[in-house]
């Protein structure tokens, strides 16, 4: 489901299609309602959300709950989650060639716009970071940790969008593909042994 979206969002950016009708309204009711105070806040989120922040902390993430599970599995997912949501963005930046920002076109000429960088590295930091937590715990705690992505990734795109760098469309699509990658990486988490239950064995494996 959420490949067919990203698919569909994608080629409707490319086109110039219906998806993309709200960037420019949207851009300017962020631009209409900036201060100083807001303009200093988005610029510090904005820095915890960029890509070496965000690559930074998967690595000390991924160290820390690999040593808590007793398993190298749980780095290597979430620091491959994290590296190949940052390639994809890559990829569909030079695919699909969006025009920036005018802000972004007075920093920058050498970059694209689709997807946002900043919302897909936070979105698949904290979210695979959650289903590592999240494995074994209630359906509320899951609840709580998904609410708690939620509005980081919210937090982080509404920056982007508020400096104007970055059109609805491109934060919306780094959501949809951090999201995809997340799934991926949450697939394989069931195979990791848990905090503290060293030498659990894979679902449908018998114990020796």
């Amino acid at each position: 489901m959420r490949k067919t979206g990203l698919a569909k969002l994608t080629i409707g950016v490319h086109t110039h299609g219906r998806v993309t009708r709200l960037d420019a309204a949207t851009m300017t009711w962020f631009v209409a309602h900036r201060s100083a105070a807001f303009n200093w806040a988005a610029s510090v989120i904005t820095a915890l959300g960029s890509p070496g922040a965000t690559a930074a902390a998967g690595l000390l993430c991924g160290a820390v709950l690999s040593w808590q599970a007793r398993s190298v599995i749980t780095g290597v997912v979430v620091i491959g989650t994290i590296a190949a949501a940052a390639l994809a963005e890559t990829a569909l930046k030079a695919v699909v060639v969006r025009r920036l920002t005018p802000v972004e076109l007075q920093l920058s000429t050498d970059s694209h716009s689709f997807p946002s960088g900043h919302v897909s590295g936070t979105g698949a930091l904290l979210g695979i970071i959650a289903v590592c937590v999240g494995v074994g715990r209630s359906r509320t705690d899951r609840a709580w940790l998904t609410g708690c992505v939620v509005a980081g990734v919210l937090v982080v795109a509404v920056a982007r969008l508020y400096l104007g760098v970055h059109w609805l469309t491109d934060v919306i699509g780094g959501a949809v593909l951090a999201g995809v990658f997340v799934s991926l990486g949450a697939a394989v988490m069931p195979f990791a042994p848990r905090s503290g239950e060293e030498g659990t064995t894979p679902p449908g494996v018998k114990a020796q």
